[in-house]
């Protein structure tokens, strides 16, 4: 049984879509105590024995191989449900899978493109779900990426055709020179939208992904169903150094070019109420992302960029972010989690008083990023708000 699993590696070759490469290099895959390698260049793909540095290694049993070949059950699948480990970079991983052929017999199918959005930028993007699905929009958090919103995906593509990015400045999307504030960001979205040719979509986001969510409400109300939020950035009133982070300019960010994967790791593990609960796999190829992006002078200084324009967001007044936030007028939905140490729970107060209609969930057990701590619990929830508001209007 275990030979026939391991020789189906054998067919990829034979299998590849060079239309679908997105990248060169070498890919390790381990089913058991077999490992190969596949090197894809320009050229063509090869199978060798395992040899020097690798994009990503996956590892799996011979049985969920199978079913992966056999277009049963799709790699982020098998991923969320742990059956599939990666070590390494999670995000080359997911570009391996699409690269080649494989038969539609239910497993979920996506794609990852670099859509140009216009002034040579391009947003890198996975997609997946029915083609004649509404359209969903998943935005990740400050120095995360569209990785973080695999744990939900196959629940929310069951459904919906969804669109998960890197936003600009982030993961493998473009870096250019701009403010990073939420407006900023919401006008790259809308050009995605355009580019996509995707008129109106449900969305939802992650902390700063989630603040974005808001903004791209508020300013183009056209192009949103409704706004999912969790655990979103908003506009702190209580700034101590908010002197220092206006002289800081965020250039000084691109000079702190080494991290320690030691500070990375902890960082990681304070964004959850209970990281023990997380595969301690999944968290080293986590670091290995945000590590190899950081390398990127022009990745650090979108990440500080990003920072200093959400502290520096004035949170009353006039323009103030709560004042414009009262005029938001979509369906909205908001989980906030009483250990995030980040944006605290009680700014689902202030939301509540804010937008007496939106529907906000505090889970005591949760930390920052509610869709890897909570997966089904967050799709869940996810679901059943996008339902309704597709019903109202159906109603309506």
């Amino acid at each position: 049984m275990g030979d026939s699993a391991v020789g189906l590696l054998d067919e990829l070759p034979e299998r590849w879509l060079p239309d679908r490469m997105r990248t060169e290099g070498r890919w390790r895959i381990r089913l058991g105590r077999a490992t190969r390698d596949l090197v894809v260049t320009k050229g063509g793909v090869t199978i060798e024995r395992p040899n020097g540095k690798v994009e990503a290694e996956i590892e799996t049993d011979h049985d969920t191989w199978r079913e992966m070949d056999a277009g049963r059950l799709s790699g982020i699948e098998a991923f969320v449900d742990r059956r599939l480990k990666v070590r390494g970079s999670i995000e080359r991983a997911l570009l391996f899978e699409p690269m080649f052929d494989r038969p539609d017999n239910g497993g979920m199918r996506y794609s990852i493109d670099e859509v140009p959005i216009g002034n040579r930028v391009n947003i890198s993007t996975l997609v997946a779900g029915p083609e004649d699905g509404e359209p969903l929009l998943l935005m990740h958090g400050l120095g995360a990426t569209k990785a973080s919103w695999l744990t939900v995906l196959p629940q929310l593509a069951s459904r919906y055709r969804v669109m998960v990015i890197d936003l600009p400045g982030f993961g493998r999307s473009s870096k250019p020179i701009g403010r990073y504030d939420a407006a900023w960001f919401s006008g790259h979205v809308c050009h995605f939208l355009d580019a996509m040719s995707v008129e109106r979509c449900h969305v939802a986001g992650n902390s700063m992904g989630g603040k974005i969510a808001m903004e791209l409400a508020m300013l183009d109300p056209d192009r949103v169903t409704d706004v999912m939020c969790l655990c979103p950035a908003s506009a702190f009133s209580d700034r101590p150094m908010l002197r220092l982070v206006q002289l800081l300019r965020p250039e000084f960010g691109v000079a702190l070019g080494f991290v320690p994967r030691s500070r990375v790791r902890k960082t990681i593990e304070s964004l959850f109420s209970n990281a023990g609960m997380l595969d301690g796999v999944w968290i080293e190829a986590a670091i290995d992302d945000f590590t190899r992006v950081w390398r990127n002078p022009k990745a650090r200084g979108a990440f500080f960029a990003a920072a200093r324009a959400m502290y520096l967001e004035d949170p009353h007044g006039e323009a103030g972010f709560f004042t414009r936030l009262e005029l938001m007028e979509k369906p909205s939905l908001f989980v906030y989690g009483e250990q995030d140490g980040i944006i605290t729970h009680h700014f689902g107060r202030k939301v509540q008083s804010t937008l007496p209609d939106a529907e906000i969930h505090i889970w005591q057990d949760c930390g920052h990023v509610p869709q890897i701590e909570h997966p089904e619990r967050t799709a869940q929830v996810m679901l059943d708000f996008m339902s309704q508001t597709t019903g109202s209007r159906a109603a309506s």
